[in-house]
């Protein structure tokens, strides 16, 4: 039988937002469920100000709030935290909370830029692009003194790469996508690398590469269908159907209809991409 949760506090009308993540959060137990799940970054988020003040003014919980901010004062460690939050609402049963604290005491034993990847691929799971971006950067910099592995850094340029696909285009992805693949040889690097390159319109790099790595027909097919695919879903996204009829408004003179529509379409395309990045 499913256990059925009531909820601690009241759901908040405001979502909290973590930093560095996208995700809004609105209640004592959608901050459990986060935590939860994305251990990896529990420690960073534990400790702000802003969650015993959302606790209390926003959740209802103020004895929550005080006991945050008493831990803080006290500099006390991760434990006591997540016994603070995860306690304020039945979302877990004392043995998964007793699973996920030994989960947490497997990250302290882990080396420094296993961590910070960690938290990096989290930053990068909710479309934080910057901030992940930003982690393996740094991871990067400093590989020899923290005596990352070629395996893994090659693992760090590809999701380096993927945060630039999205922040500034496929043309700067693929040289680290290349480089991602001369390190960890992972068949999916070598596959973004060439697809980078066809979306970034460098046709004899691609024909190159395909040389220089010896590309299997079967991945070459493979890719030629993928990027068919991308090219149908392109055409019959929202985004494209309105573009077609922005343009179609320009050639007809409807002029007026033309720079309301162009406007509307640019605003929608800066909110996704603060929400994406900022």
């Amino acid at each position: 039988m499913a256990r059925v949760v009531v909820c601690a506090g009241k759901r908040s009308g405001v979502p909290l937002y973590l930093n560095n993540v996208n995700s809004p959060l609105y209640s004592a137990e959608e901050i459990c469920f986060y935590l939860y799940h994305h251990a990896s970054t529990a420690e960073d988020y534990v400790t702000q100000d802003s969650l015993a003040d959302y606790y209390e003014s926003e959740l209802g919980l103020p004895s929550v709030a005080e006991r945050l901010r008493v831990l803080k004062a006290s500099g006390a460690g991760l434990k006591e935290y997540v016994s603070v939050i995860f306690g304020a609402t039945a979302m877990y049963t004392p043995e998964e909370v007793a699973e996920y604290l030994k989960e947490t005491e497997r990250l302290l034993d882990m080396k420094y830029w296993q961590r910070q990847k960690a938290k990096a691929d989290v930053y990068l799971e909710h479309r934080n692009y910057r901030d992940a971006m930003g982690l393996y950067e740094q991871l990067l910099r400093n590989r020899k003194e923290n005596e990352i592995p070629e395996v893994a850094s090659g693992n760090i340029y590809h999701n380096l790469a993927v945060c630039e696909l999205h922040i500034t285009g496929a043309g700067s992805a693929a040289g680290h996508f290349a480089e991602a693949y001369e390190k960890n040889r992972s068949p999916e690097s070598l596959r973004s690398y060439l697809i980078a390159l066809r979306l970034a319109q460098k046709d004899n790099e691609y024909l190159t590469a395909l040389d220089v790595y010896d590309v299997s027909e079967y991945m070459r097919t493979e890719m030629d269908a993928m990027m068919f695919e991308c090219m149908v879903e392109a055409g019959e996204s929202r985004e494209y159907q309105e573009l077609q009829r922005i343009k179609k408004l320009f050639s007809d003179g409807q002029l007026a209809e033309y720079q309301t529509a162009t406007h509307q379409l640019l605003e929608m395309f800066k909110k996704q991409y603060r929400a994406d990045n900022m």
